[in-house]
């Protein structure tokens, strides 16, 4: 052991039990005979063009595509620190025509041209008595499986957003529905208000009335289809296609009904359905490694070295003449460092590695609770949007029989206009909401799959880590 050691710098942080989480009620309530959601969970909506949008999007994204170069460029970096753990051998060679000056160098060589060649071959080799090489590999390994994860995580997210954009897309044409529907009411209202105004049965402001409503309609028609060109566009995106893309979509419908059932054992088994959980576990094993890596770095360091050179320069003789057994050179031995003092340094790095595991341990904490938080919020909100609609539908049913009796009291000129004005209003805003919360259902199912992992069939528990974790607690 060297002068310089790490006594006193220790993690602090420590891994929490996803089994001790109390899932709360909202996931206790929920049904205990389903199943978690396949890797294709959007299929449940038995759409053929949804199918096409994901399976074009995990192939064309730009977004993804970057992420996967970063798990490539993670495998190199863990082969390239693999190579520290193997000997290196370099050969270098250097053949020259050299003059030695007659004024400037003593005879001999002075005033004579030579060869002055030599070529060399070294070997060196780190023994790595203590692990440090072996754990800078182990721990970019175990980057590998983070970035690895991360990538698993962007499909989810990239599939999560499909979805939800093809939510919206099926939700602005049912608005659209709904307002070209109000609109067709409003453009017989407007022709009645304009003949009883001919006739001098009622007065200008009757006709204004049911002008200014079926003039705030066409409004309502307007944004609805600006909303389904910017949902095609996003759509487009998305795929990694141009914008034209966007104009083949038909049109969506959506999912009459989504379920809410989640399997019993949801505390302890949601982290192997969660990518980001399972990339935060990746990089606390590789926190654990650079810690034992910098612990290494107090111990003495030994290396194997060895060389053999042939080397001439002579006044006389031949470009050949290096090549010789009396220009044969060689060396063998062992190279040590023993840490003395060096101001801090190693214990300063050995502090950081330290501090980094237990941030890497804090962020997977954070993640696993953020996870459980997700889903019952998620299976929250699904069960009060389904109270929800009910309530709205039949609301919406009363408003229509409201809005029926004041049109026909209208058009029979029983009743102002002003009634059909107030019913139609309270039936549109009826019929948004139910449109609304049903779109809303369905985003939260999707929500739901995401906060599930999609279906993400990843390792949760790597073998390594428990070790890990103890033998940096041991140093």
């Amino acid at each position: 052991m060297s002068c310089i050691s790490g006594a006193g710098i220790k993690p602090e942080a420590s891994f929490i039990d996803p089994a001790s989480i109390d899932p709360g009620n909202a996931l206790r309530e929920t049904q205990s005979d389903a199943n978690w959601p396949t890797s294709e969970w959007w299929r449940a909506w038995r759409d053929p063009q949804l199918d096409q949008l994901m399976t074009r999007a995990v192939a064309g994204s730009p977004t993804l595509a970057i992420v996967r170069s970063r798990v490539t460029a993670a495998v190199w970096q863990a082969r390239a620190l693999r190579a520290d753990e193997l000997p290196d051998v370099e050969g270098d060679a250097a053949l020259a025509r050299t003059r030695f000056p007659r004024y400037a160098t003593p005879s001999p060589p002075g005033g004579t041209t030579v060869w002055d060649n030599s070529a060399a071959v070294t070997l060196s080799y780190d023994l790595d008595l203590w692990g440090k090489n072996r754990s800078l590999e182990k721990g970019a390994l175990d980057a590998v499986q983070a970035t690895a994860a991360d990538a698993q995580f962007a499909k989810v997210e990239l599939q999560v957003a499909v979805a939800r954009t093809y939510t919206q897309l099926a939700l602005q044409h049912a608005l659209l529905d709904i307002y070209q529907s109000i609109n067709e009411e409003e453009r017989r209202n407007l022709d009645i208000a304009t003949r009883r105004r001919q006739a001098g049965i009622v007065g200008e402001i009757d006709e204004r009335q049911a002008r200014t409503q079926y003039q705030a309609g066409m409004t309502d028609i307007l944004r609805a289809r600006d909303d389904i060109a910017i949902a095609r566009l996003q759509i487009a995106y998305l795929v990694g296609a141009g914008p034209g893309f966007g104009d083949t979509l038909t049109r969506p419908v959506l999912p009459p009904d989504v379920g809410i059932a989640l399997p019993t054992s949801l505390p302890a088994e949601i982290i192997g359905h969660r990518a980001d959980v399972v990339a935060q576990r990746w990089r606390a094993a590789e926190a654990a490694k650079k810690v034992e890596a910098a612990h290494a770095d107090f111990y003495p360091n030994i290396n194997l070295v060895a060389s053999a050179s042939l080397a001439s320069v002579a006044p006389f003789g031949g470009f050949f003449n290096f090549i010789n057994s009396d220009a044969v050179g060689h060396s063998v031995g062992l190279a040590g460092s023993l840490p003395i003092f060096d101001a801090g340094r190693r214990r300063g790095r050995f502090g950081v590695a330290t501090a980094e595991y237990d941030d890497a341990v804090l962020k997977y904490n954070d993640t696993v609770l953020s996870a459980m938080q997700n889903v019952a919020q998620q299976v929250t909100l699904l069960r009060s949007l389904k109270d929800q609609e009910t309530s709205a539908d039949t609301a919406l049913k009363s408003s229509m029989r409201s809005y029926d009796l004041a049109n026909r009291g209208y058009r029979g000129g029983i009743t102002e206009y002003l009634d059909v004005l107030v019913a139609q209003k309270v039936m549109l805003q009826q019929q948004r909401d139910l449109a609304l919360i049903r779109a809303q259902r369905v985003d939260a199912w999707v929500l739901l799959m995401k906060a599930l992992g999609g279906g993400a069939d990843v390792d949760p528990t790597p073998a390594n880590i428990e070790r890990g974790k103890d033998d940096t607690r041991r140093n």
